[in-house]
């Protein structure tokens, strides 16, 4: 099978890096988005040599999100894992952190599908969701919003750009991540997650990223418009008594 050229945007670490190695290990080209440092990319492309192109830019800019599709003629997938994560109490909320959240969570989205597009003949969008813009999350508010929000131009991109076009979200729950690890790295902090989750872990990258490619496969042609959780049950009903 020939390869594909497959842009995924947060690839230094975390979700993204994962995501990056799944498509590579499956013979695939990545153009490997960071924002400013490049972290743990450099030793993917030293092991896949020729197949891995680097490119900085501010996604939370519309000329960062064009730029990161300079020189690019055609694209067979777009994965978008790059994302923010803050504490913000709705009393503490201002208007600058609010406006931050979006414009890297939500309006990099936007950008991202619309320039791929462009270069699609056909292909995959999987953009990165979370159980948070489902649910919600106290304290969390701007950042289960501008989650919330990818679930509605997923479903709208679905029916825009098929047949030739499939997108679809993958919603993680708790993920051992850089951006998660200060969290649960608090006293009692992971116990108290876990507890709540049925599956009884935190997941890892690599599972966000198996679902990523599953969704990213031609031979998954009929799914489209779907939210997929990666969550190891936590968002079913919590039993009662």
């Amino acid at each position: 099978m020939k390869p594909r050229t497959v842009v995924v945007t947060g690839a230094a670490s975390g979700i993204g890096l994962a995501c990056a190695q799944a498509f590579l290990e499956l013979g695939d080209e990545v153009i490997a988005h960071f924002r400013s440092d490049p972290k743990g990319l450099g030793e993917l492309a030293r092991r896949y040599p020729g197949r891995v192109s680097l490119v900085q830019a501010d996604l939370g800019t519309e000329a960062g999100c064009v730029a990161l599709f300079a020189g690019l003629q055609q694209v067979d997938v777009l994965v978008h894992s790059a994302g923010i994560w803050n504490a913000g109490p709705i009393r503490e909320l201002s208007a600058a952190r609010l406006e931050e959240m979006f414009r890297v969570n939500t309006f990099s989205a936007y950008f991202l599908a619309r320039e791929a597009s462009f270069r699609m003949p056909r292909g995959s969008m999987v953009f990165i969701g979370s159980t948070a813009g489902e649910r919600g999350e106290p304290g969390h508010s701007h950042y289960a919003g501008s989650k919330a929000a990818l679930w509605g131009l997923v479903q709208s991109l679905a029916q825009e750009l098929a047949p030739q076009i499939r997108v679809n979200l993958v919603s993680p729950g708790w993920v051992r991540t850089p951006m998660a690890e200060p969290a649960l790295s608090e006293p009692g902090r992971e116990a108290r997650i876990v507890e709540r989750i049925p599956l009884r872990r935190i997941a890892e990258p690599e599972d966000v990223a198996s679902a990523v490619v599953f969704l990213a496969d031609e031979r998954q042609r009929h799914i489209t418009g779907i939210d997929l959780p990666v969550s190891g049950g936590a968002l079913l009903p919590l039993p009662r008594g």
